[in-house]
């Protein structure tokens, strides 16, 4: 895993046992896999706070200790790829193997949570349309006969609706649902097979 220079040093530090106490540690531990778990905006650092005489040394251990286990996850890597990573910052066994049992514990909750994350496309939730007739245009001209007004309606990852109003006529929306069925079809076939 490539981690910044700034997290490795933090961690380096955590896993430092001459230089980083084991109830530091622990405590540290508990609080990511908490922060991880719980459903937050922020990691609630205020009980991390109590240790005034390390300059947020604590915060930062905190910090990277998450990092460390959200790029585990969202890499996809495996234990010995996070075993090889902690040894490299001079780790001791114990602490690996209690930091590896915590990630594995979490690791789907967190796979979850990354996959919430960002935006996406908006998705449709409903369609309204009217069929409306032009027979003559303002200038006298025969007009092009009937036209679809197709409204979808759409949801986006926040909750938020919004509207895509088109028009087209008889051809193009048989296109347009022959095109949405095949989509279906492929969707539900690559479904089906994994």
């Amino acid at each position: 895993m490539d981690l910044s220079l700034n997290i490795s040093s933090a961690l380096r530090l955590l896993g430092d046992s001459s230089k980083t106490q084991c109830a530091t540690y622990q405590e540290v531990l508990q609080k990511v896999t908490e922060d991880l778990k719980n459903d937050c905006k922020a990691a609630d650092t205020t009980a991390l706070e109590n240790h005034v005489n390390d300059d947020g040394v604590v915060i930062q251990c905190h910090s990277a200790l998450a990092t460390l286990f959200i790029e585990y996850v969202r890499g996809g890597h495996n234990t010995s790829v996070l075993t090889s990573s902690l040894e490299d910052l001079n780790w001791p066994a114990d602490r690996i193997a209690e930091v590896v049992r915590e990630i594995e514990s979490c690791r789907h909750l967190i796979h979850s949570r990354l996959a919430s994350l960002g935006t996406y496309p908006p998705h449709i939730v409903d369609v309204d349309w009217k069929l409306n007739y032009q027979v003559r245009s303002s200038a006298g001209q025969e007009g092009g006969g009937a036209m679809y007004l197709v409204t979808l309606h759409t949801e986006e990852s926040q909750g938020k609706r919004g509207k895509v109003t088109f028009s087209c006529s008889l051809a193009e929306l048989s296109h347009l649902v022959t095109r949405l069925r095949q989509a279906t079809r492929c969707i539900q076939k690559y479904a089906n097979s994994s």
